[in-house]
């Protein structure tokens, strides 16, 4: 006998649509991130390879969250895709079902 898969297909859309809901501010977080900057240096002078250090590690650190933007938008639209694909499936055999109940 075969399983039967119950896919609760509102709770499918609503992760998409949280993963999707996540992408803007988290893009922006990126920005803001890779976008760090130092004031005038401070009378003294300033560790330039320090400077550097820091600055390659506010990169690494947008870019890190850039791939994270990027995999929950491709997730978030996988998963709504995926949603509709339930959705149809059920309908259709809904109506299948009627179909064969009205005979």
């Amino acid at each position: 006998m075969a399983e039967v898969v119950s896919i609760n297909v509102a709770r499918v859309r609503a992760a998409a649509g949280a993963l999707s809901a996540s992408v803007e501010p988290l893009d922006r977080a990126a920005a803001t991130v890779g976008g760090c900057e130092f004031g005038a240096p401070p009378s003294g002078g300033v560790d330039p390879a320090h400077e550097q250090g820091i600055r390659e590690g506010y990169l690494r650190l947008a870019l890190a969250i850039g791939a994270w933007v990027s995999a929950s938008d491709a997730t978030g639209r996988a998963l709504g895709d995926t949603a509709d694909a339930y959705a149809r499936q059920d309908s259709a055999a809904m109506s299948e079902v009627a179909a064969w109940n009205e005979r």
